[in-house]
Protein backbone atom coordinates (compact mmCIF):
# COMPACT_ATOMS: atom_id res chain seq x y z
CA UNK A 1 0.00 0.00 0.00
CA UNK A 2 1.52 3.33 -0.94
CA UNK A 3 1.95 6.26 1.47
CA UNK A 4 -0.94 8.31 0.01
CA UNK A 5 -3.42 5.49 0.60
CA UNK A 6 -2.11 4.89 4.13
CA UNK A 7 -2.45 8.57 4.98
CA UNK A 8 -5.96 8.62 3.52
CA UNK A 9 -7.03 5.62 5.58
CA UNK A 10 -5.54 7.18 8.72
CA UNK A 11 -7.56 10.35 8.17
CA UNK A 12 -10.76 8.35 7.74
CA UNK A 13 -10.06 6.38 10.92
CA UNK A 14 -9.22 9.51 12.93
CA UNK A 15 -12.41 11.18 11.73
CA UNK A 16 -14.47 8.13 12.66
CA UNK A 17 -12.97 7.87 16.14
CA UNK A 18 -13.35 11.57 16.89
CA UNK A 19 -16.94 11.54 15.61
CA UNK A 20 -17.75 8.65 17.95
CA UNK A 21 -16.06 10.28 20.96
CA UNK A 22 -17.42 13.79 20.41
CA UNK A 23 -20.97 12.57 19.88
CA UNK A 24 -20.95 11.41 23.51
CA UNK A 25 -22.05 13.59 26.38
CA UNK A 26 -19.95 16.75 26.80
CA UNK A 27 -18.97 15.67 30.30
CA UNK A 28 -15.46 14.29 30.64
CA UNK A 29 -15.12 10.51 30.37
CA UNK A 30 -12.06 8.35 30.02
CA UNK A 31 -11.46 6.29 26.93
CA UNK A 32 -10.64 2.63 27.27
CA UNK A 33 -12.68 -0.46 28.08
CA UNK A 34 -15.28 1.52 30.08
CA UNK A 35 -16.05 4.13 27.39
CA UNK A 36 -19.11 2.59 25.78
CA UNK A 37 -20.06 -1.00 26.46
CA UNK A 38 -21.14 -1.64 22.89
CA UNK A 39 -17.74 -0.67 21.40
CA UNK A 40 -15.20 -3.45 21.34
CA UNK A 41 -11.72 -1.99 21.64
CA UNK A 42 -8.46 -3.85 21.09
CA UNK A 43 -6.59 -5.01 24.21
CA UNK A 44 -4.24 -2.63 26.03
CA UNK A 45 -0.60 -2.58 25.05
CA UNK A 46 1.44 -2.11 28.19
CA UNK A 47 5.13 -1.35 28.30
CA UNK A 48 7.56 -1.08 31.19
CA UNK A 49 10.42 -0.16 28.87
CA UNK A 50 10.86 3.19 30.52
CA UNK A 51 13.28 4.72 33.01
CA UNK A 52 12.45 7.27 35.68
CA UNK A 53 14.61 9.11 38.21
CA UNK A 54 14.72 12.38 40.14
CA UNK A 55 16.95 15.45 40.07
CA UNK A 56 17.44 18.46 42.31
CA UNK A 57 16.65 22.06 41.43
CA UNK A 58 19.45 24.09 42.99
CA UNK A 59 17.86 27.52 42.83
CA UNK A 60 14.97 29.32 41.19
CA UNK A 61 14.11 32.85 40.22
CA UNK A 62 11.96 34.06 43.08
CA UNK A 63 10.96 37.61 42.20
CA UNK A 64 7.82 38.34 40.16
CA UNK A 65 5.92 35.48 41.81
CA UNK A 66 2.17 35.59 42.45
CA UNK A 67 2.42 34.29 45.99
CA UNK A 68 5.16 33.86 48.57
CA UNK A 69 5.63 31.42 51.42
CA UNK A 70 6.66 31.95 55.01
CA UNK A 71 7.96 28.71 56.50
CA UNK A 72 10.04 27.09 59.17
CA UNK A 73 8.82 23.57 58.66
CA UNK A 74 9.96 19.97 59.02
CA UNK A 75 8.51 18.11 56.03
CA UNK A 76 7.82 14.44 56.93
CA UNK A 77 9.72 13.23 53.86
CA UNK A 78 12.13 15.91 52.72
CA UNK A 79 13.31 17.48 55.94
CA UNK A 80 13.56 21.06 57.17
CA UNK A 81 13.11 24.10 54.98
CA UNK A 82 12.73 27.80 55.67
CA UNK A 83 11.18 30.47 53.51
CA UNK A 84 11.19 34.23 54.13
CA UNK A 85 10.19 37.31 52.14
CA UNK A 86 12.31 40.34 51.29
CA UNK A 87 9.97 43.03 50.04
CA UNK A 88 9.83 46.67 49.08
CA UNK A 89 7.04 48.90 50.34
CA UNK A 90 5.39 51.38 48.00
CA UNK A 91 3.32 54.47 48.67
CA UNK A 92 -0.34 53.93 47.83
CA UNK A 93 -0.49 57.66 46.97
CA UNK A 94 2.85 59.40 46.31
CA UNK A 95 3.23 62.96 47.56
CA UNK A 96 0.21 62.51 49.80
CA UNK A 97 -1.34 65.20 51.99
CA UNK A 98 -1.24 64.12 55.65
CA UNK A 99 -2.82 67.32 56.95
CA UNK A 100 -1.42 69.59 59.64
CA UNK A 101 0.64 68.18 62.51
CA UNK A 102 -0.11 64.52 61.72
CA UNK A 103 0.54 62.19 64.64
CA UNK A 104 0.85 58.46 64.14
CA UNK A 105 -1.23 56.23 66.41
CA UNK A 106 -0.35 52.73 65.17
CA UNK A 107 1.25 50.86 62.25
CA UNK A 108 0.00 47.38 61.32
CA UNK A 109 1.46 44.91 58.84
CA UNK A 110 -1.28 42.56 57.58
CA UNK A 111 -0.85 39.17 55.87
CA UNK A 112 -4.22 37.62 54.96
CA UNK A 113 -4.34 33.83 54.77
CA UNK A 114 -5.84 31.99 51.85
CA UNK A 115 -9.06 30.88 53.51
CA UNK A 116 -12.59 29.65 52.84
CA UNK A 117 -15.66 30.10 55.01
CA UNK A 118 -16.98 26.55 55.44
CA UNK A 119 -19.69 27.45 57.94
CA UNK A 120 -20.98 30.72 59.28
CA UNK A 121 -18.08 32.41 61.06
CA UNK A 122 -15.86 29.31 60.63
CA UNK A 123 -12.94 29.20 58.19
CA UNK A 124 -10.52 26.63 56.86
CA UNK A 125 -7.05 27.76 55.82
CA UNK A 126 -5.66 26.84 52.42
CA UNK A 127 -2.01 26.60 51.38
CA UNK A 128 -0.79 25.82 54.90
CA UNK A 129 1.11 22.91 56.43
CA UNK A 130 2.09 21.97 59.96
CA UNK A 131 0.54 22.27 63.37
CA UNK A 132 3.25 23.73 65.60
CA UNK A 133 3.50 27.19 67.10
CA UNK A 134 5.45 29.92 65.34
CA UNK A 135 6.61 33.52 65.50
CA UNK A 136 6.51 36.16 62.76
CA UNK A 137 9.43 38.58 62.90
CA UNK A 138 9.94 41.70 60.80
CA UNK A 139 13.36 43.24 60.10
CA UNK A 140 14.29 46.45 58.31
CA UNK A 141 16.24 45.95 55.10
CA UNK A 142 18.73 48.44 53.73
CA UNK A 143 19.37 46.49 50.53
CA UNK A 144 18.37 48.31 47.34
CA UNK A 145 16.29 46.02 45.13
CA UNK A 146 16.63 47.05 41.49
CA UNK A 147 14.30 46.58 38.53
CA UNK A 148 17.13 46.72 35.97
CA UNK A 149 20.35 44.72 35.95
CA UNK A 150 23.24 47.15 35.36
CA UNK A 151 25.17 44.41 33.55
CA UNK A 152 28.89 43.71 33.59
CA UNK A 153 29.64 46.65 31.31
CA UNK A 154 26.82 48.97 32.31
CA UNK A 155 24.43 47.94 29.55
CA UNK A 156 21.27 48.35 31.71
CA UNK A 157 19.28 46.38 29.12
CA UNK A 158 18.08 43.39 31.18
CA UNK A 159 15.56 42.98 33.98
CA UNK A 160 17.13 42.24 37.35
CA UNK A 161 16.57 38.66 38.47
CA UNK A 162 16.71 37.56 42.09
CA UNK A 163 17.08 33.96 43.21
CA UNK A 164 15.88 31.82 46.06
CA UNK A 165 19.37 31.15 47.48
CA UNK A 166 20.51 34.78 47.84
CA UNK A 167 19.94 35.17 51.58
CA UNK A 168 23.72 35.48 52.12
CA UNK A 169 23.78 38.35 49.59
CA UNK A 170 21.08 40.29 51.39
CA UNK A 171 21.91 39.44 55.00
CA UNK A 172 24.68 42.06 55.52
CA UNK A 173 22.13 44.76 54.65
CA UNK A 174 19.35 43.44 56.88
CA UNK A 175 19.34 44.83 60.41
CA UNK A 176 20.06 42.19 63.02
CA UNK A 177 17.48 43.33 65.55
CA UNK A 178 13.82 42.76 64.67
CA UNK A 179 11.58 45.79 64.35
CA UNK A 180 8.69 43.75 65.69
CA UNK A 181 7.49 40.22 66.30
CA UNK A 182 4.24 38.47 67.13
CA UNK A 183 3.72 35.03 68.63
CA UNK A 184 3.77 32.31 69.51
CA UNK A 185 0.87 31.75 67.12
CA UNK A 186 -0.92 28.58 66.10
CA UNK A 187 -2.84 27.94 62.89
CA UNK A 188 -5.77 26.87 65.06
CA UNK A 189 -5.98 30.51 66.19
CA UNK A 190 -7.03 31.56 62.68
CA UNK A 191 -10.27 29.67 62.11
CA UNK A 192 -12.67 32.50 62.94
CA UNK A 193 -13.27 36.06 61.82
CA UNK A 194 -11.23 38.86 63.34
CA UNK A 195 -13.23 41.72 64.84
CA UNK A 196 -11.51 45.13 64.68
CA UNK A 197 -12.45 48.67 65.64
CA UNK A 198 -11.46 51.33 63.12
CA UNK A 199 -11.71 55.10 63.50
CA UNK A 200 -12.21 57.45 60.57
CA UNK A 201 -13.05 61.10 60.19
CA UNK A 202 -13.85 63.15 63.25
CA UNK A 203 -16.23 60.81 65.08
CA UNK A 204 -16.92 57.70 63.00
CA UNK A 205 -16.05 54.34 64.55
CA UNK A 206 -16.50 51.22 62.45
CA UNK A 207 -16.50 47.59 63.52
CA UNK A 208 -14.83 45.36 60.93
CA UNK A 209 -15.36 41.61 60.59
CA UNK A 210 -12.45 40.20 58.60
CA UNK A 211 -11.27 36.85 57.29
CA UNK A 212 -8.27 35.25 59.10
CA UNK A 213 -5.00 37.17 58.86
CA UNK A 214 -1.71 37.72 60.65
CA UNK A 215 -1.28 41.24 62.06
CA UNK A 216 2.05 42.61 63.28
CA UNK A 217 2.31 46.01 65.00
CA UNK A 218 5.37 47.89 63.75
CA UNK A 219 7.19 50.68 65.65
CA UNK A 220 5.35 53.98 65.51
CA UNK A 221 8.39 56.23 65.83
CA UNK A 222 10.14 54.74 62.79
CA UNK A 223 7.17 55.35 60.49
CA UNK A 224 6.38 58.73 62.01
CA UNK A 225 9.84 59.87 60.98
CA UNK A 226 9.98 57.98 57.68
CA UNK A 227 6.51 58.88 56.38
CA UNK A 228 4.46 61.52 58.16
CA UNK A 229 7.40 63.81 59.03
CA UNK A 230 8.57 63.61 55.40
CA UNK A 231 5.40 65.20 54.05
CA UNK A 232 6.32 67.38 51.05
CA UNK A 233 9.91 66.11 50.95
CA UNK A 234 11.56 64.54 47.91
CA UNK A 235 11.55 61.07 49.52
CA UNK A 236 7.75 60.86 49.12
CA UNK A 237 7.36 62.54 45.73
CA UNK A 238 7.41 59.24 43.84
CA UNK A 239 7.81 55.54 44.56
CA UNK A 240 11.14 55.55 42.75
CA UNK A 241 12.39 58.03 45.36
CA UNK A 242 10.70 56.27 48.25
CA UNK A 243 12.09 52.75 47.64
CA UNK A 244 15.57 54.24 47.48
CA UNK A 245 14.96 55.97 50.82
CA UNK A 246 13.05 53.21 52.66
CA UNK A 247 14.37 50.04 51.04
CA UNK A 248 12.12 47.42 52.50
CA UNK A 249 11.34 44.75 55.06
CA UNK A 250 12.46 41.17 55.65
CA UNK A 251 9.56 39.04 56.95
CA UNK A 252 10.55 35.81 58.67
CA UNK A 253 8.77 32.85 60.28
CA UNK A 254 10.42 30.98 63.16
CA UNK A 255 8.97 27.82 64.66
CA UNK A 256 8.42 27.76 68.39
CA UNK A 257 7.92 24.03 68.75
CA UNK A 258 6.89 20.88 66.92
CA UNK A 259 7.37 20.49 63.18
CA UNK A 260 6.70 24.15 62.52
CA UNK A 261 4.49 25.71 59.87
CA UNK A 262 4.46 26.69 56.21
CA UNK A 263 1.91 29.18 54.85
CA UNK A 264 1.52 30.92 51.49
CA UNK A 265 0.34 34.52 51.13
CA UNK A 266 -0.72 36.66 48.20
CA UNK A 267 1.01 39.98 48.83
CA UNK A 268 -0.90 41.59 45.96
CA UNK A 269 -4.19 41.08 47.80
CA UNK A 270 -5.69 44.47 48.62
CA UNK A 271 -5.76 43.54 52.31
CA UNK A 272 -2.02 42.76 52.35
CA UNK A 273 -0.25 45.98 53.32
CA UNK A 274 1.25 48.13 56.03
CA UNK A 275 -1.41 50.56 57.28
CA UNK A 276 -0.62 53.76 59.17
CA UNK A 277 -3.42 55.00 61.46
CA UNK A 278 -2.94 58.65 62.39
CA UNK A 279 -4.63 61.77 63.72
CA UNK A 280 -4.28 65.08 61.95
CA UNK A 281 -5.74 68.57 61.70
CA UNK A 282 -7.83 69.23 58.58
CA UNK A 283 -8.91 72.70 57.47
CA UNK A 284 -12.70 72.98 57.58
CA UNK A 285 -14.74 74.65 54.83
CA UNK A 286 -15.64 78.24 55.67
CA UNK A 287 -19.42 78.56 55.77
CA UNK A 288 -19.37 82.22 56.81
CA UNK A 289 -17.87 84.64 54.24
CA UNK A 290 -17.37 87.26 56.96
CA UNK A 291 -15.29 84.87 59.06
CA UNK A 292 -11.67 85.05 57.90
CA UNK A 293 -10.26 82.85 60.66
CA UNK A 294 -9.18 79.35 59.60
CA UNK A 295 -10.77 76.52 61.53
CA UNK A 296 -9.22 73.07 61.92
CA UNK A 297 -10.77 69.80 63.04
CA UNK A 298 -9.01 66.78 64.51
CA UNK A 299 -9.71 63.73 62.33
CA UNK A 300 -8.57 60.11 61.99
CA UNK A 301 -7.00 59.07 58.68
CA UNK A 302 -5.26 56.00 57.27
CA UNK A 303 -2.41 55.67 54.81
CA UNK A 304 -1.31 52.45 53.18
CA UNK A 305 2.05 51.16 52.09
CA UNK A 306 1.51 48.26 49.70
CA UNK A 307 3.62 45.38 48.40
CA UNK A 308 3.39 46.30 44.70
CA UNK A 309 7.18 46.65 44.38
CA UNK A 310 9.85 43.95 44.14
CA UNK A 311 9.41 40.90 46.35
CA UNK A 312 11.93 38.07 46.68
CA UNK A 313 11.24 34.65 48.16
CA UNK A 314 14.31 33.35 50.02
CA UNK A 315 14.60 29.60 50.60
CA UNK A 316 16.91 27.67 52.91
CA UNK A 317 16.79 23.89 53.31
CA UNK A 318 18.43 20.88 54.85
CA UNK A 319 16.79 18.23 52.68
CA UNK A 320 17.34 14.54 53.37
CA UNK A 321 16.98 13.26 49.79
CA UNK A 322 20.20 12.82 47.81
CA UNK A 323 19.48 12.86 44.07
CA UNK A 324 23.02 13.76 42.98
CA UNK A 325 23.76 10.40 41.35
CA UNK A 326 20.53 8.85 39.99
CA UNK A 327 20.50 5.50 38.21
CA UNK A 328 19.78 6.68 34.68
CA UNK A 329 20.16 3.20 33.16
CA UNK A 330 17.73 1.15 35.24
CA UNK A 331 15.77 3.93 36.93
CA UNK A 332 15.13 4.58 40.60
CA UNK A 333 12.79 2.97 43.08
CA UNK A 334 11.22 6.31 44.03
CA UNK A 335 10.41 9.56 42.28
CA UNK A 336 10.73 12.70 44.40
CA UNK A 337 8.72 15.78 43.53
CA UNK A 338 8.90 19.00 45.52
CA UNK A 339 8.12 22.59 44.68
CA UNK A 340 10.21 25.68 45.33
CA UNK A 341 13.91 24.88 44.85
CA UNK A 342 13.10 21.21 45.25
CA UNK A 343 13.00 18.15 43.02
CA UNK A 344 11.65 17.19 39.61
CA UNK A 345 11.59 13.80 37.88
CA UNK A 346 12.69 12.58 34.46
CA UNK A 347 10.72 10.04 32.38
CA UNK A 348 12.37 8.30 29.43
CA UNK A 349 9.96 6.29 27.25
CA UNK A 350 10.69 3.27 25.02
CA UNK A 351 14.10 2.65 26.55
CA UNK A 352 14.48 -1.02 25.63
CA UNK A 353 17.11 -2.70 23.48
CA UNK A 354 18.38 -0.86 20.40
CA UNK A 355 19.79 -3.66 18.21
CA UNK A 356 20.97 -1.54 15.29
CA UNK A 357 22.26 1.33 17.42
CA UNK A 358 20.29 4.00 15.57
CA UNK A 359 19.05 5.65 18.76
CA UNK A 360 15.53 4.16 18.41
CA UNK A 361 14.65 1.18 20.60
CA UNK A 362 13.50 -2.04 18.96
CA UNK A 363 10.09 -1.68 20.61
CA UNK A 364 9.54 1.84 19.30
CA UNK A 365 10.75 0.86 15.83
CA UNK A 366 8.34 -2.10 15.81
CA UNK A 367 5.41 0.16 16.71
CA UNK A 368 6.38 2.54 13.92
CA UNK A 369 6.73 -0.30 11.40
CA UNK A 370 3.31 -1.70 12.29
CA UNK A 371 1.68 1.52 11.12
CA UNK A 372 -0.60 2.10 14.10
CA UNK A 373 -2.83 4.91 15.27
CA UNK A 374 -2.87 5.40 19.06
CA UNK A 375 -6.40 5.93 20.34
CA UNK A 376 -5.43 6.37 23.97
CA UNK A 377 -2.11 6.56 25.85
CA UNK A 378 -1.69 6.91 29.60
CA UNK A 379 1.15 7.16 32.07
CA UNK A 380 0.26 5.91 35.54
CA UNK A 381 2.11 6.98 38.68
CA UNK A 382 1.34 5.52 42.12
CA UNK A 383 2.10 7.38 45.33
CA UNK A 384 4.54 5.49 47.55
CA UNK A 385 2.37 5.64 50.64
CA UNK A 386 4.94 3.76 52.69
CA UNK A 387 7.24 6.77 52.32
CA UNK A 388 4.81 9.65 51.77
CA UNK A 389 2.12 8.64 54.25
CA UNK A 390 1.28 12.10 55.57
CA UNK A 391 -1.56 14.34 54.40
CA UNK A 392 1.10 17.01 54.00
CA UNK A 393 2.54 14.97 51.12
CA UNK A 394 -0.70 14.43 49.23
CA UNK A 395 -0.49 16.65 46.17
CA UNK A 396 -3.61 17.08 44.06
CA UNK A 397 -1.98 17.94 40.72
CA UNK A 398 1.28 17.31 38.87
CA UNK A 399 2.34 18.61 35.47
CA UNK A 400 4.19 16.90 32.61
CA UNK A 401 6.40 18.69 30.09
CA UNK A 402 8.94 18.26 27.29
CA UNK A 403 12.30 18.31 29.04
CA UNK A 404 14.21 19.22 25.87
CA UNK A 405 12.61 22.64 25.46
CA UNK A 406 10.62 23.03 28.72
CA UNK A 407 7.25 23.25 26.97
CA UNK A 408 3.98 21.56 27.85
CA UNK A 409 2.85 18.72 25.59
CA UNK A 410 0.40 18.91 22.71
CA UNK A 411 -2.17 17.12 24.90
CA UNK A 412 -2.12 20.11 27.25
CA UNK A 413 -3.43 22.44 24.55
CA UNK A 414 -5.94 19.94 23.13
CA UNK A 415 -7.51 19.00 26.45
CA UNK A 416 -11.24 19.69 26.12
CA UNK A 417 -11.66 19.73 29.91
CA UNK A 418 -9.65 22.95 30.28
CA UNK A 419 -11.56 25.44 32.43
CA UNK A 420 -11.16 28.47 34.66
CA UNK A 421 -10.86 26.56 37.93
CA UNK A 422 -7.34 25.05 38.28
CA UNK A 423 -8.57 22.30 40.59
CA UNK A 424 -10.88 20.81 37.94
CA UNK A 425 -9.16 21.97 34.75
CA UNK A 426 -7.33 19.70 32.26
CA UNK A 427 -8.30 16.53 34.12
CA UNK A 428 -8.10 14.51 30.90
CA UNK A 429 -4.42 15.17 30.26
CA UNK A 430 -3.30 15.82 33.84
CA UNK A 431 -5.49 13.55 35.92
CA UNK A 432 -5.74 14.60 39.59
CA UNK A 433 -4.76 12.41 42.51
CA UNK A 434 -7.31 9.62 42.95
CA UNK A 435 -7.65 7.01 45.65
CA UNK A 436 -8.42 3.87 43.62
CA UNK A 437 -10.00 1.02 45.55
CA UNK A 438 -7.62 -1.91 46.12
CA UNK A 439 -4.85 -0.04 44.31
CA UNK A 440 -4.03 3.09 46.28
CA UNK A 441 -3.47 6.69 45.32
CA UNK A 442 -2.37 7.34 41.75
CA UNK A 443 -2.23 9.84 38.93
CA UNK A 444 -3.18 9.03 35.34
CA UNK A 445 -1.70 11.38 32.74
CA UNK A 446 -3.11 11.07 29.21
CA UNK A 447 -0.47 11.69 26.52
CA UNK A 448 -2.23 10.35 23.40
CA UNK A 449 -1.28 13.21 21.10
CA UNK A 450 2.32 13.14 22.25
CA UNK A 451 2.65 9.38 21.67
CA UNK A 452 1.06 9.68 18.22
CA UNK A 453 3.71 12.26 17.38
CA UNK A 454 6.45 9.91 18.53
CA UNK A 455 5.09 6.81 16.76
CA UNK A 456 3.07 7.90 13.74
CA UNK A 457 4.96 11.10 12.95
CA UNK A 458 8.44 9.78 13.82
CA UNK A 459 9.01 12.74 16.16
CA UNK A 460 11.96 12.62 18.52
CA UNK A 461 11.30 10.50 21.58
CA UNK A 462 12.22 13.28 24.00
CA UNK A 463 12.69 12.97 27.74
CA UNK A 464 9.72 14.17 29.76
CA UNK A 465 9.80 16.11 33.03
CA UNK A 466 7.39 15.90 35.95
CA UNK A 467 6.75 18.56 38.63
CA UNK A 468 4.21 19.43 41.29
CA UNK A 469 1.90 22.38 40.70
CA UNK A 470 -0.99 24.15 42.34
CA UNK A 471 -2.26 25.60 39.05
CA UNK A 472 -2.31 23.44 35.91
CA UNK A 473 -3.68 26.40 33.95
CA UNK A 474 -0.43 28.31 34.32
CA UNK A 475 2.50 27.39 32.06
CA UNK A 476 4.40 30.62 32.84
CA UNK A 477 8.06 29.90 33.55
CA UNK A 478 10.88 31.52 35.49
CA UNK A 479 14.64 30.97 35.48
CA UNK A 480 16.10 27.98 37.29
CA UNK A 481 19.46 26.29 37.77
CA UNK A 482 20.25 22.60 38.23
CA UNK A 483 23.57 20.87 38.84
CA UNK A 484 23.75 19.45 35.30
CA UNK A 485 22.04 22.43 33.59
CA UNK A 486 19.46 20.05 32.11
CA UNK A 487 16.75 22.64 32.62
CA UNK A 488 17.13 26.40 32.63
CA UNK A 489 13.51 27.33 33.28
CA UNK A 490 10.82 26.00 35.60
CA UNK A 491 7.07 26.48 35.94
CA UNK A 492 6.33 29.45 38.17
CA UNK A 493 3.48 27.50 39.77
CA UNK A 494 6.02 24.84 40.87
CA UNK A 495 8.18 27.53 42.49
CA UNK A 496 5.24 29.00 44.38
CA UNK A 497 3.95 25.60 45.54
CA UNK A 498 6.46 24.25 48.07
CA UNK A 499 4.80 20.93 48.94
CA UNK A 500 6.23 17.58 47.88
CA UNK A 501 5.35 13.92 47.35
CA UNK A 502 6.96 10.56 46.50
CA UNK A 503 5.90 8.24 43.67
CA UNK A 504 6.84 4.68 42.81
CA UNK A 505 9.52 4.78 40.11
CA UNK A 506 10.26 2.47 37.19
CA UNK A 507 12.48 0.32 39.41
CA UNK A 508 10.08 0.07 42.34
CA UNK A 509 10.26 -3.18 44.37
CA UNK A 510 6.44 -3.30 44.01
CA UNK A 511 6.02 -4.40 40.35
CA UNK A 512 2.31 -3.61 40.10
CA UNK A 513 2.98 0.00 41.10
CA UNK A 514 5.89 0.74 38.82
CA UNK A 515 5.45 3.53 36.31
CA UNK A 516 3.70 2.14 33.23
CA UNK A 517 2.77 3.40 29.80
CA UNK A 518 -0.51 1.91 28.56
CA UNK A 519 -1.58 2.23 24.92
CA UNK A 520 -4.83 1.51 23.10
CA UNK A 521 -4.17 1.56 19.39
CA UNK A 522 -5.54 0.46 16.05
CA UNK A 523 -3.38 -1.14 13.37
CA UNK A 524 -3.97 0.08 9.84
CA UNK A 525 -3.47 -2.77 7.39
Amino acid sequence: MNMQKKTYLKLILVFGIFTTFWSCDDDFMETGSDLINTIELPPLYETENLVTYSKRVNRVQSNNLRLHTLADYQDPVFGNFKSSILTQLQLSVPNSDFGTDPELDSVVLTLPFYSREIEEEEFTLDSVQGDGEFFIKVYKSNHLLRNIDPGEDGEFDQNQLYYSDQISTFQPNIESEALAEVGPLNLEDFKERIELIQRSGAESIDTLSLAPRIRVHLPVQLFQEAILDKQGDLELVSNASFVNFFRGLHIVMEKANGDGVSAAFNLLDEDANVTLHYQTQRLQPNQDPENTEEEFENVWNRFRLNFDGIKVGLLEDNFLIDSSNPNTEEGEENLYLKGGAGYYSVIELFTGQDSDGDGVSDELQDLRDRDILVNDANLEFYVNEDVANSKANRINRIILFNLEDNTVLLDYFRDRTAGDSPSSSRISHLGPLLNVEDEGRRYRLRITDHINQVIASDSTNVKLGLMVTDNVNSSVQVEAETADDEIERIFRSAVEFTKGTVLHGSNSPVPEKRVKLKLQFTEIN
